[in-house]
């Protein structure tokens, strides 16, 4: 397995590389995940390429962030870049950057972030549809189910195994940007999951409730390895590079089969540990919930970065002939079959004395104190009594150690971009009548409301939030039924995290009833879905994170027959979308925001007695806003933005955007309130003046993110 390191500065490089790791991931100074590490310039990324290569280390370079229209094509250049100057791979999330990269840059291996939120068999499978070779899982997964995904893929895996966790799935987190305007998607992260909070409705031990305890998987590996991972992963682009020594070295004895102290692991920085989900079990020791300790960590892994003397060295076999009237001929063949030699400018004259002896030769030719070989054999054709400089040894060493590095690095640096075909767009669709409404409900009731009130589509979640019925679409066909009697589609909406464990479950409540489409927010779902009903429309989530009209085109072609725009774009870019989607657009406009979803539970910390089918439980940050928190079947938490969206006073920008839909979210939400905000809209989209009491946000329409 790959021991796959961060670098976010030189230095940390230095630290990965020196103390063992296969292969390092860093950033550059634009679109990267980790925006506030140090990361790279050009000059620099270029300089960590032929440091990292020169002694066999690979380099994955993180393009990991959402782009708009605008940034595309300046990602591509700087992909065309990333594979001219030898990165061995590209991380990446964006599925417009994806889809065109792969044909306009075909020779670049991508790998695919944890940020896409990859969590079954189904998710992976489509991204090796889309041409990815590597996966990056969520760190949600255990060893059964990541066994189970890679028995179903040709893909290589790679698995977080030690650093800072996320409490939401990755790449489905709002909540740094619904507060304050940076987005996690786009590097931005403000990490508002280690701040304090009270918890209203719930007694737990401290106020950290959000912040989770570092991963430690050390005791792991053999199942890792028999689970088909194939790179293990180091979180950490943010630490320091005594952090990534110290981590690095412990996890390479480790792999090697090595005496190592993992108590060494606690010598750097660390929240305490947890092993979180690897066992297939939820963890009870994932939360910190005390305050952050501050007392200062270091390891001992100075030396290996901070000091020019290389620790980590290339091993290769060295031949040296010297004969009287020839100059010095060095050859050398390292442990990679690369060759190297060097001659010398000089000849060789008859001695004075006893002349150059096999030993001074061995010493002067092996003082490789700062160079990154290591000679293992070396093997000498000297002819007796001939003399030659010490400086000529050594300059003809120098040389050789010069040629070698070029050779090592030549297989990158004569890397020319092979011609790629331009990606062309299916042709925008035209725009047919007027912006229709669509509800998201749980219940009949709901959706009797919605109907009647002037409701177009509905999207029906059923019980997620409740334990009981045990078929949590119990409604569905009735729902259905009404719908029909109106002429309203009813569409069933599939939850956005759907484990491999969830489908034998969702394909029974499916097959039990009847509906007219499927709102989906994943790729295993999906393919799931078009398996059993292969010509039920699809309608693509904002889970999707669609951020350009590229993401838009996949989506097309995938079959998709409306996108629902990422919850962080502003309505001009939505506008931009709209202009070129070859698929109907709709947006969130109304009702409770989902800033995160989680794998985790706090009542299963106390003891699950189901208590979250009984309290009411929210957060209540520093500044005084509370998050509402809902808890569904399948265990997992989701927490509601302190305010609710509503864009009423503000449709007549939504409609001249291009969108065909606007959507009510009501699925938390009693039919009163479902009917009055359905009329509100319906009357106000006729040209009235309408109001809704309350306070609100207007989302990131107007305002982007960071």
């Amino acid at each position: 397995m790959e021991l796959l390191a961060p670098a976010g500065s030189f230095a940390a490089l230095r630290a990965a590389v020196e103390n063992g790791a296969d292969a390092v991931y860093l950033g550059g100074k634009m679109y990267s995940a980790r925006a506030s590490a140090a990361n790279f310039s050009s000059e620099e990324l270029q300089a960590a390429l032929d440091y990292c290569h020169i002694r066999g280390v690979k380099v994955y370079v993180s393009v990991n962030t959402l782009l708009r229209d605008d940034e595309l094509d300046g990602a591509l250049m700087y992909l065309a870049d990333l594979y001219r100057w030898g990165a061995d791979a590209v991380i990446v999330q964006d599925l417009g950057l994806i889809k065109r990269a792969r044909q306009e840059l075909p020779e670049l291996e991508l790998h695919g972030s944890t940020q896409m939120t990859l969590h079954s068999t189904g998710d992976v499978q489509a991204a090796e549809d889309l041409g990815l070779k590597r996966v990056v899982l969520a760190r949600e997964l255990g060893l059964a189910a990541i066994g189970e995904i890679k028995a179903h893929t040709a893909l290589e895996l790679e698995v977080f195994v030690h650093g800072a966790l996320c409490i939401c799935y990755s790449g489905q987190c709002l909540m740094s940007s619904l507060i304050g305007g940076r987005s996690g998607n786009r590097g931005r992260c403000a990490q508002p999951c280690r701040q304090p909070y009270q918890m209203l409705g719930l007694d737990v031990p401290g106020p950290y409730v959000l912040s989770p305890r570092d991963l430690c998987l050390i005791q792991h590996l053999d199942g890792l390895r028999q689970a088909g991972a194939a790179s293990l992963k180091i979180e950490g682009r943010l630490k320091s590079p005594d952090y990534v020594g110290v981590v690095v070295r412990t996890y390479r004895a480790a792999l090697d089969g090595q005496p190592y102290e993992p108590q060494e692991l606690s010598s750097v920085f660390n929240r305490g540990f947890t092993t979180a989900h690897i066992s297939d079990q939820p963890p009870t020791d994932l939360i910190t919930y005390l305050p952050p300790a501050r007392e200062e960590r270091t390891g001992s892994a100075r030396d290996t970065y901070s000091s020019p003397r290389a620790v980590r060295r290339v091993r290769a076999h060295l031949w040296a002939r010297l004969r009287q009237g020839d100059s010095l001929e060095l050859t050398l063949v390292d442990e990679d079959g690369v060759h190297a030699q060097a001659r010398g400018s000089i000849a060789a004259e008859p001695a004075k004395g006893s002349g150059i002896s096999p030993e001074l030769l061995r010493e002067k030719l092996l003082r490789l104190g700062n160079d990154p070989l290591e000679i293992v054999e070396f093997e000498v054709e000297l002819e007796q009594g001939v003399h030659l400089p010490v400086s000529e040894l050594n300059r003809t060493r120098r040389e050789l150690v010069t040629q070698w590095e070029k050779q090592r690095l030549a297989g990158y640096k004569q890397r020319d971009l092979p011609p790629g075909s331009s990606a062309v767009p299916l042709p925008p669709k035209a725009k047919m009548g007027g912006v229709q409404i669509a509800v998201t409900v749980s219940d009949v009731a709901s959706t009797e409301a919605a109907v009647k009130a002037g409701a177009h589509l509905i999207y029906f979640s059923g019980q997620v939030y409740r334990k009981t019925p045990l078929d949590w679409l119990a409604e569905l066909t009735q729902a259905w039924e009404i719908g029909r009697r109106a002429g309203v589609p009813v569409f069933v909406h599939l939850e956005r995290i759907t484990e491999n464990h969830m489908f034998p479950e969702i394909e029974r409540a499916l097959l039990r009833h009847s509906f007219d489409g499927v709102l989906l927010g994943n790729f295993g779902t999906w393919r799931r879905v078009k398996t059993m009903f292969p010509d039920i429309p699809v309608h693509a989530d904002w889970s999707f994170n669609v951020f350009n009209s590229w993401a838009v085109q996949h989506l097309a072609e995938e079959g998709a027959a409306l996108i629902t725009a990422s919850l962080e774009l502003k309505l001009s870019d939505i506008k931009a979308i709209c202009g070129r989607s070859p698929l109907d657009v709709g947006v969130v406009a109304h009702g409770p925001l989902e800033s995160m979803v989680s794998k985790h539970c706090w009542f299963r910390d106390q003891g699950c007695r189901l208590q979250c089918q009984s309290q009411t439980v929210q957060l209540k940050d520093e500044k005084g806003f509370v998050f509402p928190v809902r808890f569904d079947r399948w265990c997992r938490m989701h927490i509601f933005n302190s305010r609710e969206l509503s864009l009423l006073d503000h449709l007549e920008r939504l409609k001249d955007s291009g969108i065909s839909l606007l959507r009510v979210e009501g699925r938390t939400k009693d039919p009163n309130w479902i009917g009055q905000v359905v009329t509100a809209y319906k009357r106000r989209l006729a040209g009235e003046e309408v109001h809704l009491a309350g306070e609100f946000t207007k989302g990131h329409y107007f305002r982007g993110v960071l």
